[in-house]
């Protein structure tokens, strides 16, 4: 059992003054750490600390230089002694449930802690470094179970520890490894080669075969050259590659903008893995073609020349692009085929791609030619959807319209298809009663499709007896509606309807046109202020209303007029105005009396006239025979 002058003696040993040489605190450090001291039994008082009497005494007294640290040297290690203390006191300070210890317990080496009152440090040092210690402690708490480790640096824990990495697999074939195959398939520039059964598949440039070229299926012996980075093919050869000479090679054709031959390996994410000489290259989708598919796989085993664009990591990073070569050579093709079309020439076209205003499509007879579809262009029916005429990938066919200073050529769908307006005439005389389908509405009427291609426009103003701010307070589009044909133009390719009157007018003639002085017949829409609003059977649209003054009904003044008139009443008027301020004509009920009474008297004077007169002597002579 431990006795209570140990930790004194181990204080002492400590506690040195300042001209003690720094080897005195090593030594004294480097001594095993006694055992902490048994529980004092019960009833018994333990004796404190030696240390705490010279501690208290000397509080003002400056630490040994020695063990002090200061702020020019905090990143120096500290004594063995230090590092072994605070070890022991972290370990002690963690208790069973992962929580700090309380101040006030005491050390291993029997010290108190600050909370008793007493310093219970050897030095200035051990101060600082419960302080540090503390507030590490509060910054994160070990977990439940375990026991805190602390070091100067802080504590280590399992996320601050250095992740493991994971090593790449090594390949399966190495540079200069002689590997034995089949070959697969014969290429103008290539032999592939199927290599060890299957586990990958190489490519041998056929202008490096020393012998006849073999035949498919037949073996062949050939030396890696090349390794792919991603599972692409091997490139295969009687000698490796000197790939210092190719990264020579690859910076000299970035600096002079030279195309170099690459051999496609691999299709991978976005583009192409090339080789060229042993370095890998990366070609992206949009620099190989010009119109990228979703898949490149043909172009697999091909040797194709690109122009470096990036070069990078020391040969790592390297990217290549065609694109600025298909460019030429697509635009000295383009103006080649573009001589062998003419105005007027009808051929098959490809739609590639479909816009609001219109459709780029290719013309595989000329090298797939591109030209453009003006949505004017596209059917005789203004209507249609360009997205409904046409589809990505559909075949149509077209007309050439003409090829303007910039190139570009223009083309039409409408001319290879029959055109409804050549026999509008016929079908759509004025007066002809249609059904229609409102397809578009707008602030000044809504138009009405009678075919595929014929639109008519109803005006505002002609869609309803009252007039209207807006079509869509009367129809709605796709709807349908009865119309007539009020005006028929086919050189300016305009239809001109009003809503058709009801069915039980069906028989009655169209009027065209109210005359003045005319009698018409009219049924009662509205009671107005001073008078009938009037709908003129046989007229349509706007000329079809009309008004009639309170004077000009025939019935006393102050008369009821809406039951003398009830709506719907049909009855006869004469046109004897037209009212410039409402635009519509003034009849008068009143003046068809009149002229029924003038006409009765005239009839009546005719005939007393003939029966007064004695007549001629045939006419005596034939009344008597």
């Amino acid at each position: 059992m431990a006795t209570d002058e140990e930790p004194v003696a181990d204080s002492d040993a400590t506690n040195v003054s300042t001209d003690a040489e720094p080897v005195v605190d090593s030594a004294s450090a480097d001594a095993p750490t006694p055992p902490a001291a048994d529980k004092p039994a019960e009833g018994a008082t333990p004796a404190p600390p030696a240390v705490d009497e010279p501690a208290k005494s000397s509080e003002s007294a400056e630490p040994p230089a020695v063990d002090e640290p200061s702020e020019s040297s905090e990143s120096a290690e500290p004594p063995v002694a230090d590092e072994s203390a605070e070890s022991s006191e972290a370990t002690e300070a963690s208790s069973s449930d992962g929580q700090p210890a309380a101040e006030g317990t005491s050390d291993s080496d029997g010290s108190t802690s600050e909370s008793d009152g007493s310093t219970g440090e050897s030095d200035g040092s051990t101060g600082d470094r419960k302080k540090r210690r503390r507030r590490r402690r509060r910054g994160k708490k070990p977990a439940n179970g375990e026991q805190a480790e602390s070091s100067d640096d802080g504590p280590t824990s399992e996320a601050r520890r250095p992740r493991k990495h994971n090593k790449p697999e090594r390949p399966a074939f190495n540079i200069g490894d002689d590997v034995f195959g089949r070959v697969s398939k014969l290429t103008a520039q290539a032999v592939l080669i199927d290599v060890a059964g299957g586990k990958a598949e190489g490519i041998f440039d056929r202008t490096q075969l020393i012998q006849i070229p073999p035949k498919e299926g037949e073996q062949m012996i050939a030396t890696v050259k090349s390794v792919s980075t991603r599972g692409g093919m091997l490139m295969l050869g009687p000698d490796p590659w000197d790939a210092t000479q190719s990264r020579a090679e690859l910076r000299a054709a970035l600096e002079m903008n030279t195309q170099l031959d690459f051999w496609v390996t691999g299709v991978i994410k976005g583009g192409l893995e090339v080789d060229y000489k042993g370095v890998r290259a990366f070609a992206p989708a949009s620099h190989v073609e010009l119109r990228p598919g979703s898949d490149l796989s043909h172009l697999l085993g091909e040797k194709i020349g690109f122009v470096v664009t990036r070069y990078g990591k020391k040969g790592r990073d390297v990217v290549v692009s065609r694109k600025e070569t298909l460019r030429a050579e697509h635009k000295e093709k383009r103006a080649e085929e573009l001589t062998k079309l003419e105005p007027g020439m009808k051929c098959k076209a490809i739609v590639r791609t479909v816009l609001q205003w219109g459709a780029f499509v290719a013309l595989p007879d000329f090298a797939d030619v591109e030209g453009v579809i003006h949505m004017t262009e596209a059917s005789h029916n203004r209507s249609a959807r360009l997205t409904e005429l046409f589809r990505p990938g559909g075949e149509i066919e077209v007309e050439v319209l003409r090829i303007d200073e910039k190139g570009k050529l223009w083309l039409s769908h409408k001319a290879t298809t029959a055109d409804p307006w050549d026999e509008a005439a016929k079908k759509y005389a004025t007066g002809t009663r249609l059904t229609g389908k409102v397809v578009r509405l707008t602030d000044f009427g809504a138009f009405v499709q009678l075919e595929p291609g014929i639109d008519g426009l109803c005006h505002v103003a002609d869609l309803s007896f009252s007039p209207v701010d807006h079509p869509k307070e009367v129809v709605s589009e796709g709807t349908d509606l009865d119309v007539v044909v009020a005006y028929l133009d086919t050189k300016a390719r305009k239809v001109t309807l009003h809503p058709a009157p009801p069915d039980d007018e069906k028989d009655h003639p169209t009027i065209r046109k109210v005359q003045l002085y005319k009698i018409v017949d009219v049924v009662v829409m509205q009671i107005r202020d001073g008078g009938l609003g009037v709908r003129i059977v046989g007229a349509t649209g706007r000329n079809a209303r009309a008004f009639i003054p309170s004077g000009q009904t025939g019935t006393p003044r102050g008369t009821d007029l809406r039951k003398s008139f009830p709506l719907g009443k049909r009855l006869q008027a004469k046109v004897i105005d037209a009212d410039t301020r409402r635009g519509e004509p003034r009849l008068s009920i009143r003046a068809v009396k009149q002229d029924a009474e003038k006409q009765a008297y005239r009839d009546y004077r005719k005939k007393v006239q003939r029966e007064s007169s004695f007549g001629t002597f045939a006419d005596l002579l034939k009344d008597k025979l």
